[in-house]
């Protein structure tokens, strides 16, 4: 019998998370974290999930990424 093999977005989403963790695991030792902010921001995850892979709070991401938007903008 054919084993059902179908992706969801839930599955990508999870996959996702876990990859950007190991993302940065290896990064975090070579990158200040608003560096990492800025890599994994371009991913399109959410404050909360760059929180949950950096181990910090979705409010100190948003103003991570405010202050690098500031920066782009000089």
């Amino acid at each position: 019998m054919a084993k059902d093999t179908s992706v969801t977005m839930a599955d990508l989403h999870v996959q996702m998370k876990i990859t950007n963790k190991l993302i940065a695991a290896q990064l975090k030792d070579k990158l200040q974290q608003k560096d990492l902010v800025c890599l994994l921001m371009n991913t399109g995850a959410s404050d909360q999930d760059i929180a949950d892979v950096l181990g910090t709070t979705a409010s100190t991401v948003a103003v991570t990424k405010g202050r690098l938007r500031k920066e782009q903008s000089k």
